[in-house]
């Protein structure tokens, strides 16, 4: 099964229905910033509406999205307006809270190292099989399972600590 390359603007929304919440809190996570993260989300659609891809599956364009997205957060983090920020820090703290992703679990996942904030997402969340998450991220199987592990601990950790403090 194909999906067509021409889509209606009632396929579109269809699909902007079923993805738009995947690839926002993707966004979100990855920049941790709102407004950013509805700029991503926003480029991601708009890219597949110009792309022309042909998918072979749901799974495939749900894929595609995902990838697009984080494609989308690695090009806003590197652009060079970031740079000429006035204390970006500041500005992430006040736009950026726990509350926007409502759970201190999220909150957890948003503080761990790039590399491990989309696995843990892609595995725990949306139920992907890490050879599926490897495939995509294009990193080796092995190499995915040990950020899991590593991730685990490290978010065990952050809980504790919040445990601990309290």
């Amino acid at each position: 099964m194909s999906i067509s390359l021409l889509r209606t603007d009632e396929e579109m929304e269809d699909i902007y229905n079923r993805y738009v919440d995947t690839i926002y809190r993707i966004a979100l996570m990855l920049l941790k910033n709102v407004s950013e993260a509805e700029d991503a989300t926003q480029t991601v659609f708009i890219k597949l509406m110009t792309s022309g891809s042909q998918f072979e599956s749901e799974e495939h364009m749900k894929a595609w999205l995902i990838v697009t997205a984080q494609n989308t957060c690695k090009d806003m983090l590197k652009g060079w307006w970031r740079s000429k920020r006035v204390d970006s820090e500041c500005i992430t703290e006040q736009i950026y809270s726990p509350d926007t992703l409502h759970s201190d679990i999220w909150s957890k996942i948003a503080a761990l190292e790039d590399k491990y904030k989309l696995p843990v997402y892609l595995h725990y969340y949306e139920g992907y099989k890490t050879e599926e998450i490897a495939g995509m991220l294009k990193i080796n199987h092995a190499t995915l399972r040990t950020r899991l592990r590593t991730a685990k601990k490290k978010l065990k950790l952050l809980l504790e600590e919040d445990i601990e403090d309290e």
